[in-house]
């Protein structure tokens, strides 16, 4: 199950992903903590990652917050990242006046790691897999999960076009082949992106 809440800087959604055992990950941290905590504290959740899919400040700059409301949880981004995450003029901090180091203990993850969402009843079991996407930050995840039939694309890939590569560390020949990977997959795959609404490619592309 998945619950996205769009309040976040620069209109960044922020999804929770939670199974009926109530473990939970949270991707990206771009909204204001407060509606996730609620969602989170209402429905009895546990929450066992924390994930960004990249380290721009929309989708990182809340992290010192769900850090501290949720500190078991792993907080996840790919080793790629971590320079961007801690340069304020790739995290894009510098240009809102804000520039940051967005520093934390990192659990850092390579592209075919699984983060598990575990259950006692396995077809509760959820499972994600880390596509590693560079071309928008050197970084960029995506997440897949085959059998709930969705990908977390952050900003590589939106309804109606891919992320910017012309920020720091940014790379159009990356992208391009973070594109043509993902439009590989199963056409019947719902893309929930970092910005913008939910689609999917349709099997006659």
């Amino acid at each position: 199950m998945i619950k996205l809440i769009s309040k976040g800087l620069l209109d960044s959604n922020t999804y929770v992903v939670y199974n009926s055992s109530k473990k939970a990950m949270v991707v990206d941290c771009g909204s204001p903590v407060a509606e996730v905590k609620k969602f989170i504290e209402s429905e009895n959740m546990t929450v066992v990652y924390i994930v960004l899919t990249h380290g721009h400040f929309d989708h990182a700059h809340y992290i010192d917050e769900y850090a501290g409301a949720f500190p078991d949880a792993e907080i996840i981004c790919h080793s790629d990242e971590l320079k961007v995450l801690y340069d304020p003029d790739a995290n894009l901090s510098a240009f809102i006046s804000q520039g940051r180091c967005y520093d934390h203990p990192y659990k850092a993850v390579v592209d075919g790691d699984i983060l598990t969402l575990d259950s006692q009843d396995e077809d509760d079991v959820i499972s994600l897999k880390i596509i590693h996407s560079p071309g928008h930050t050197p970084g960029s995840i995506c997440l897949l999960s085959e059998k709930m039939g969705v990908m977390l694309t952050g900003d590589v890939l939106f309804a109606n076009g891919y992320g910017r590569v012309d920020f720091k560390y940014g790379s159009m020949a990356d992208m391009r082949r973070s594109l043509k990977a993902i439009l590989s997959l199963d056409g019947s795959i719902i893309f929930y992106p970092g910005h913008g609404e939910s689609s999917k490619i349709k099997d006659e592309r």
